[in-house]
């Protein structure tokens, strides 16, 4: 198919222009177009793309920032909170100290009051005990003091008595109630542990004798010198224990 021009000559329709253009040209300007276009878009697309991406850095950044701000109250808030469990903690600790060193005080002070009781229960006691340690030694020798009474009673009244008879009887009478007090005192002294002991005979022993005096040993006598020659005095123990030494003479 042709097309007839100004001129009159015959164009084919494939090389008809475009704006002007030849088709090919035409073309090619459209080629560039696109690819400008598609470079612009490329272009666009990276700008967009870089943008988006810094965007989302610096949303992170704020983020981690927000993290790391939000982390550091977090742990200033763990450590406030921890500090006050500790703190709670040290106040119970000091008031269950508290409670037992009051505890331990009331039983100090108590047992104190208890010791002070005791002391002057004890000092009473020990006053009591050297006040009236020889209670029963005592009322063993009542019966002593009596016999003494009945024995001085029989010859109380003889001073005026002509009656020999009636004097030798009361005289008897006493004798008798002597010696009965005598034994009735001696088994009373045992009774308590106290013992009467008459050295005479015996060798002397500083221990238990006191030598008074020296007797020169008789002619043909089987005494030898170092033992009792007299006795002045018996002597006694208690439990063992020498309470008064026998007052002797030796001989020598």
């Amino acid at each position: 198919m042709v097309k007839s021009t100004s001129t009159g000559a015959m164009t084919p329709m494939n090389t008809r222009s475009f704006g002007g253009m030849p088709k090919s040209a035409s073309k090619h300007v459209l080629h560039g177009v696109r690819d400008r276009l598609a470079s612009q878009a490329l272009g666009e697309e990276l700008r967009v793309g870089y943008a988006m991406r810094r965007y989302a850095a610096g949303s992170k950044v704020e983020e981690d920032e927000r993290e790391h701000e939000s982390g550091e109250e977090g742990e200033e808030i763990g450590q406030a909170g921890q500090h006050r469990d500790e703190l709670a903690q040290l106040r119970a600790e000091l008031e269950e100290k508290d409670a037992k060193v009051k505890d331990i005080n009331d039983r100090l002070l108590r047992t104190l009051a208890e010791m002070e009781n005791l002391r002057e229960r004890m000092r009473r006691q020990a006053e009591d005990a050297k006040k009236f340690a020889i209670q029963g030694f005592c009322k063993d020798l009542l019966d002593v003091a009596d016999n003494l009474d009945r024995a001085i009673a029989t010859v109380a009244n003889m001073d005026e008595e002509k009656d020999i008879e009636k004097v030798k009887n009361a005289l008897k009478s006493f004798t008798e109630g002597v010696v009965l007090t005598e034994k009735v005192l001696d088994s009373k002294f045992r009774k308590n542990d106290v013992v009467k002991f008459n050295p005479l005979g015996e060798e002397f022993d500083a221990n238990i004798h006191m030598a008074l005096f020296n007797v020169p040993i008789p002619a043909g006598s089987d005494a030898k010198a170092g033992q009792v020659a007299a006795v002045t005095k018996v002597g006694y123990t208690l439990a063992d224990r020498v309470i008064r030494a026998a007052e002797v003479g030796v001989y020598r």
